[in-house]
């Protein structure tokens, strides 16, 4: 079923929006009305499929996401986005809003939560729905280590290379807060390129199989540390080597 959402004419003399280019505006809005959006304005919702309805290049999305995280506007974390201000303008003395804020806010992971409340989501509005027992007390107070990864903004295709890590060892995936790790999916993407990377990734099984390479390569930072060790390993293995290009 089709949901409506109203979006203020002010949209468009907004300090903020009117001073974006036409295809941040077009993402700005998409962000507001797509399919997945709900009334506290945190939901799942894939890169693939943000390039696709937007037609924006899913690299491009990326880009105009981390300006947007910079200016403390919108935020994405392991498939999830957070439009910060999003519950600060919906009609919060109608009961209903107050139950739907608190409905979806349940249903979101914990440790979503957690992220973006660090980033400054909701917090006047969040304290007042909590007063009023709308939400359980599950959502943890910022403290030093919260404000200093507030400063912290990871590519958000890096959780496409852990998520593709996680077949080489499940570890990888309680590392999507790890910063070393986010750190090196950053690396790997500004060095060689997503795509490129997660090719490598999908052979890395065969390589740690046949011990091409002596060290076994499990997650992203041993891999930014080892690629061109690999890939002179791998000179000695054309069948693996022609899978990727190292």
């Amino acid at each position: 079923m089709a949901k409506s959402r109203m979006i203020n004419t002010k949209f468009w003399d907004d300090d903020y929006t009117s001073n974006l280019d036409p295809i941040e505006k077009l993402l700005f809005l998409y962000f507001l009305t797509n399919t997945s959006t709900n009334i506290c304005g945190v939901y799942e919702i894939p890169l693939k499929k943000i390039a696709n309805e937007t037609g924006i290049d899913k690299e491009m999305v990326v880009k105009i996401i981390q300006r947007f995280s910079k200016d403390g506007k919108v935020f994405y974390h392991n498939g999830w986005l957070c439009m910060k201000n999003f519950v600060k303008n919906q009609n919060q003395n109608s009961p209903k809003v107050k139950i739907g804020i608190q409905n979806e806010i349940m249903a979101i992971p914990k440790d979503i939560m957690d992220v973006f409340v660090s980033f400054g989501y909701g917090i006047d509005t969040l304290s007042h729905l909590i007063q009023f027992n709308l939400i359980k007390s599950n959502i943890t107070k910022l403290n030093t280590s919260d404000k200093i990864a507030k400063k912290t903004t990871y590519n958000p295709l890096g959780a496409e290379i852990l998520k593709e890590f996680e077949s080489v060892d499940p570890k990888n995936k309680t590392y999507y807060g790890n910063k070393t790790q986010r750190a090196s999916c950053d690396f790997l993407i500004s060095e060689y390129g997503l795509d490129k990377v997660i090719q490598a990734i999908k052979i890395l099984p065969q390589i740690n199989q046949k011990k091409l390479y002596i060290k076994q390569i499990t997650t992203p930072f041993e891999l930014k540390e080892n690629w061109v060790k690999i890939g002179n390993a791998l000179k000695q293995n054309q069948q693996i080597k022609n899978k990727v290009a190292f």
